[in-house]
């Protein structure tokens, strides 16, 4: 043990200095990380798309190291159906029996990871992650390859944060750094793997603290990458800048139609994920109901199946796309195929299968951008229309949009063609959608800004809060979580959801505070709520908390929650308990005091 500790001691994280030296080194295994899932992918898809589905669905230029696929036969149609829902078979059983956490996207359980959880995230998950997502993907489910090489490069940070024993604050910078670093290498995406690391954990902020560390792992592992697999961008794209500025109206209406999608996009995805929570079949099934829905669309529709970047390549070579399925062509084939993009992915992804969600934006976005260059050149023939600009800021648009991330969607569509030129019509476009789209984001677990983050809790004057008193901002407190000592804790977790909280705050009969019951601490599992159902109540397992009254400050509440590790705090005069302060409340006053404060001093 002495040794170890010794160990520890010598690579100890002593400042700034040695998070930039472990970013290299967390770049370094991202890269050789989204290497080998790269490779592993790619021979699965050979088989599955070449020898199975009889579908060639492309590849992107910068992907051709790994091209596998040779002469297809004819499409089977019996493969394209159940396919999709054997790899939901398998994904389920996964997730189901050995590893939750590799359901879904990944981002978001990455940003839930940074917010609420210290940056942790168990060794085991990019394993499982990986093996997933190729089974999902490989099966001709519709997601990205971006979900488990982010989670690889971010599950090498938090480990090798835990080992060096370093805080919540280097633990989350690490983790960033990770997954900048396996955004940067799948995407070739340098300066946009980190971009979008520190960008997509906000709606309305960055990440500033961890953006020289993302760009120290993103860069690292982009060379390690390309130094295995060759250079040059995801995308092989022709010179073209934009010299007539007639197009830039239809710029515009690309964008109002990115916002369109992208606001339909969320509510289907969001709508697919709730229905399959609720869904009466057994979890490890879920993904491969899902799976059978997309084989359904796929029959008609092939071109939703994988992540979609070969079809784009193959519209940037100015190939005309038509339908594989029967004689369908032109805009609308293009509005189609982005349309049911939506759908697969939703089903895909919201069903509990394991695939990234940047991809399909990338996807839909392109579709969406072909769809309007297409339109463009029947419509005013004489403004000499070329599609690919469109296609490509639409793919950068759209992420914007859903993703909330406005920066992140222009500059990784730039470093994935290897060009700025088309960066003013990406600025024009990603800045109307993620304007007119700033009431919803495709990540649940997004927060605001930086300020309503529990990562940056104490990036609060501590002086000020403690100069400011409850009463001074407060006259009335919730009491929607407020329950009886008497109440069973079964009931409670029933009725948990509609109350939307995790913390109760428990009262007596008089109204008199008796102390908080956590359920994320305290819960029954679903096989034991039969045999266990009315027998424990809340006041067997509460946790004695301490209250505050109006006249304390909200310093000491803000220390009162940090050190009892819960999320709200009773409020109590007299004896009785006249409601609660969330995290959130406390926030929202040293805001508004700093703001008064602010008015005061101009």
């Amino acid at each position: 043990m002495g040794s170890n500790f010794g160990l520890k001691g010598v690579f100890s994280i002593q400042g700034p200095r040695s998070i930039y030296v472990y970013s290299l080194l967390i770049g370094l295994l991202s890269g050789f990380g989204a290497y080998g899932f790269n490779w592993a992918l790619t021979w699965t898809e050979s088989f599955t798309f070449g020898n199975l589905m009889g579908y060639d669905p492309g590849i992107p230029a910068g992907d051709l190291h790994f091209h596998s696929i040779g002469d297809v036969g004819p499409i089977s149609p019996l493969w394209v159906v159940f396919l999709p829902a054997i790899g939901g078979l398998l994904v389920g059983i996964i997730t189901s029996f050995f590893c939750s956490e590799a359901q879904g996207g990944g981002t978001d359980s990455l940003i839930y990871a940074f917010h609420f959880n210290e940056g942790k995230i168990q060794t085991k998950v990019p394993f499982y992650k990986a093996i997933a997502t190729i089974l999902t993907l490989g099966s001709g489910g519709s997601g990205g390859k971006e979900g488990p090489t982010a989670q690889i490069g971010a599950g090498f940070g938090s480990s090798l944060a835990g080992f060096l024993g370093a805080g919540a604050r280097a633990r989350r910078t690490l983790m960033l750094a990770g997954t900048a670093g396996g955004l940067g290498a799948i995407f070739r995406a340098p300066l946009g793997g980190a971009i979008t690391a520190v960008e997509m954990v906000y709606q309305e902020d960055i990440e500033s603290d961890s953006l020289v560390p993302c760009i120290l792992s993103s860069v690292t592992a982009y060379l390690t990458y390309t130094s295995i697999a060759g250079s040059g961008s995801i995308f092989s794209v022709q010179e073209y800048s934009l010299n007539d500025y007639r197009h830039i109206p239809l710029y515009v209406l690309l964008g109002l139609l990115c916002y369109v999608v992208g606001y339909f996009f969320v509510k289907v995805y969001h709508f697919v994920q709730d229905i399959f929570s609720k869904l009466p079949l057994p979890n490890f099934l879920k993904p491969a109901f899902g799976g059978l829905i997309v084989g359904c669309i796929a029959l008609l529709f092939p071109e939703v199946l994988g992540s979609g970047f070969g079809l784009i390549q193959r519209m940037i070579n100015g190939e005309v796309l038509e339908s594989t399925s029967f004689a369908f062509s032109g805009p609308f084939f293009l509005l189609a195929v982005a349309l049911f993009k939506v759908f697969s992915t939703s089903l895909t992804v919201g069903s509990g299968s394991s695939g990234g969600l940047l991809g399909p934006s990338f996807a839909i976005g392109g579709m969406l951008g072909a769809f309007v260059g297409s339109m463009a050149q029947v419509v005013f023939p004489e403004l000499g229309i070329v599609i690919f600009p469109f296609l490509l800021v639409g793919m950068g648009s759209f992420f914007a949009g859903v993703a909330r991330a406005p920066i992140a969607g222009m500059v990784m569509v730039c470093d994935m063609i290897g060009s700025y030129e088309l960066l003013p019509p990406l600025m024009i476009v990603s800045v109307i959608a993620v304007v007119l789209s700033h009431k919803f984001s495709i990540y649940r677990n997004q927060i605001k800004n930086r300020f309503l983050s529990p990562s940056h809790h104490w990036d609060m004057n501590q002086d000020i809060m403690d100069r400011i008193r409850i009463t001074d901002h407060f006259s009335e407190f919730r009491k929607y979580a407020m329950v009886s000592e008497h109440l069973s804790l079964t009931e409670l977790q029933s009725n948990a959801p509609g109350i939307q909280a995790s913390d109760f705050i428990l009262i007596g009969a008089g109204e008199e505070y008796k102390g908080i019951v956590s359920l994320r601490k305290n819960r029954i599992l679903p096989e034991f709520e039969a045999d266990l159902k009315n027998l424990i109540t809340c006041g067997e397992i509460v946790q004695d908390v301490p209250s505050v009254c109006t006249n304390d400050t909200l310093g000491k509440a803000l220390r009162i929650l940090l050190e009892y590790d819960v999320d709200k705090l009773a409020i109590v005069e007299d004896g009785k308990c006249l409601g609660y302060l969330r995290y959130i409340d406390l926030f929202n006053a040293y805001q508004n005091e700093v703001k008064n404060k602010q008015r005061k001093s101009v």
